[in-house]
């Protein structure tokens, strides 16, 4: 199986530190279109938007990409609780994580997609590492 960890702020609309005229979701399309060959992807929720939405009320504000969401982390650190959720489902083949905050994690993992809060996953090179995850059909 195929997860994208998926934060929120800055990665599907402005950061909030950027660009207050920017709306919520308006590069949501844009995922949407990137994932749309690829139906074996599943998205795992760890944004900050997880403590105060329950999983299903996540499906909700993905519209069409919420039937892809399988969960969201545990609290705590970005990465601490991305491992944790790994180690808890060993079915997961292949990953990448898309997040705009850094120093949201003890470490940069190489499936970390960094994403620049100005323009999330509008960013072509963004969409490129993507695209190339993507490309690689996973193991039977």
């Amino acid at each position: 199986m195929r997860v994208l960890f998926l934060d929120f702020d800055g990665v599907l609309h402005a950061g909030p530190n950027v660009d207050a005229t920017t709306p919520h979701w308006c590069w949501l399309p844009s995922l949407a279109q990137l994932l749309a060959r690829h139906e074996d992807v599943r998205i795992v929720v760890h944004s900050t938007w997880r403590y105060d939405y329950n999983v299903e009320e996540l499906r909700e504000l993905l519209g069409r990409l919420g039937e892809r969401v399988i969960g969201a982390t545990d609290a705590g650190g970005r990465l601490e609780s991305i491992e944790a959720w790994l180690a808890a489902h060993p079915e997961v083949s292949t990953f990448r994580i898309l997040d705009d905050s850094e120093r949201e994690f003890y470490r940069l993992p190489e499936e970390l997609i960094l994403c620049d809060p100005a323009q999330g996953v509008a960013d072509p090179e963004v969409r490129r590492q993507l695209l190339d995850w993507l490309a690689v059909e996973p193991a039977a």
